[in-house]
């Protein structure tokens, strides 16, 4: 033990008193004292002697920060989301140098949502956002257009649902961060009834750009109060110029094919930006201690097939047939042109992207079909299906209505629905064959 190196006489003293056989009472005196004189940094080494001597092994010049933080040190050379993000628009076309704003945007905003759902239950977060009506009577809101419950008071978006108060939060956080990007023209939010112009949103005809963005503020705000994972989804489209259409949000009325940039954030036991600039897939983790995101996984890669199968199962008596019998097949392991080594399991967690995060690694499907009432399903096209069926494509997998390819229908309008079956290739590709033998 006297052969460690030590940082101070006075770490020595602390770590040798605590390593004595003296009385508890004794101990704890002395450790009171020397608390009461030694700063922060060294506390914290001393709560962990064990990661202080590995870092001491692997080099006696390890700067003080990386001894501090007793995780990372600077040899691990570990790239942040922004450095990440400089070398690969570097690397692509000249550009791509112009969306370096918009990202920087988008991980800022995914920051400050990952702060507000970690201080829901202490900040009185919880609960439904409440409409506000003036003394005229006229409904305001921050979100536009919003209607009133009739029922309940809550304030309700343009898809009929009762927003959370984060809902309308997260929602103004990524409207100003991205238009604030000074790269934007244009958003379409699945919270709002139509999409605007960022020169409205900050009320400065400056704010536009060459790009428009789409997004979900807030995918699975039905899990905030039980404290159940959520995420953001974004797209990024480039602006068509040939457009001569006098109706501003055409552009934002592209196919998902015409993505630049597409992912999600997750905010879960861990905060995570999976996102992708269609050269491959990668994963950012956020440090809580330093406050960036790290790049922790690259080139992600989704198994061809899997054993998980997330489906609200409880609406099957109202699927099309051949989904039923797909399900009912997949859970018996006799779907033809599919192996499988593990027993297929449910994981439906009431989040599209917290359901896309766990097939990414443990391969399976995702589907939310239509039904006898709703023939086009729930899942939003342009905010939700479009940004995460890059993402799965980027990775090896398929996104599929059970017809065709989500990347290719047409956006007719920007609430659009659509049926989605999403994750490994080989079981999405047998699910869309049983849809077209049933259906022939």
């Amino acid at each position: 033990f006297f052969c460690i190196e030590m940082r101070s006489s006075l770490s020595s003293l602390f770590l040798i008193v605590l390593l004595l056989p003296p009385c508890v009472s004794c101990r704890k005196d002395v450790s009171r004292q020397f608390s009461r004189n030694v700063n922060s940094n060294s506390l914290r080494k001393l709560r962990f002697p064990s990661l202080l001597m590995s870092s001491d092994v692997r080099s006696s010049n390890e700067n003080s920060a990386s001894i501090t933080t007793g995780f990372a040190s600077s040899s691990d050379n570990r790239k942040t989301f922004k450095r990440f993000m400089q070398i690969e628009l570097w690397r692509g076309s000249p550009d791509m140098e112009s969306l370096y704003p918009i990202l920087c945007s988008i991980e800022q905003a995914c920051r400050d949502i990952n702060r507000l759902m970690r201080r829901v239950s202490t900040d009185n977060l919880e609960g439904f956002h409440k409409a506000v009506l003036p003394k005229g009577g006229n409904l305001i809101n921050n979100s536009s257009l919003i209607k009133q419950s009739s029922s309940s008071g809550n304030s309700v978006n343009i898809q009929g649902e009762d927003q959370k108060k984060l809902d309308v939060i997260a929602n103004s956080i990524m409207k100003i961060a991205l238009c604030c990007s000074g790269k934007i023209n244009i958003i379409a939010s699945e919270e709002d009834d139509k999409a605007c112009l960022c020169s409205a949103v900050v009320d400065n005809a400056a704010f536009s750009g060459d790009y428009s963005a789409v997004f979900d503020p807030l995918d699975g705000s039905s899990n905030v109060d039980s404290g159940l994972p959520t995420g953001t989804i974004f797209g990024v489209y480039r602006n068509q110029k040939y457009t001569v259409s006098a109706d501003p949000t055409a552009t934002v009325k592209q196919k998902g094919s015409e993505l630049v940039v597409a992912g999600y954030c997750l905010y879960s036991a861990s905060t995570h930006i999976v996102i992708t600039l269609r050269s491959g897939l990668h994963m950012f983790t956020l440090d809580d201690v330093s406050g960036e995101f790290f790049l922790t996984k690259s080139n992600v890669r989704i198994p061809r097939q899997g054993p998980v199968y997330a489906f609200n199962d409880a609406n099957m008596d109202n699927w099309d047939s051949a989904i039923r019998y797909f399900l009912q097949d997949f859970r018996k392991q006799r779907v033809p042109g599919l192996s499988f080594t593990k027993k297929p399991s449910a994981r439906y967690m009431g989040a599209l992207v917290a359901d896309i995060h766990n097939l990414l690694f443990t391969g399976g499907i995702f589907g939310y079909p239509g039904t006898a009432s709703k023939v086009n399903g729930k899942i939003r096209l342009l905010y939700e299906a479009n940004p995460l069926a890059l993402v799965i494509e980027q990775a090896g997998g398929v996104a599929s209505n059970g017809l065709e390819r989500i990347l290719d229908i047409p956006l007719l309008d920007i609430h659009q629905r659509t049926p989605l079956f999403i994750g490994s290739a080989d079981t999405v590709e047998a699910l869309t064959k049983y849809v077209r033998f049933y259906n022939r």
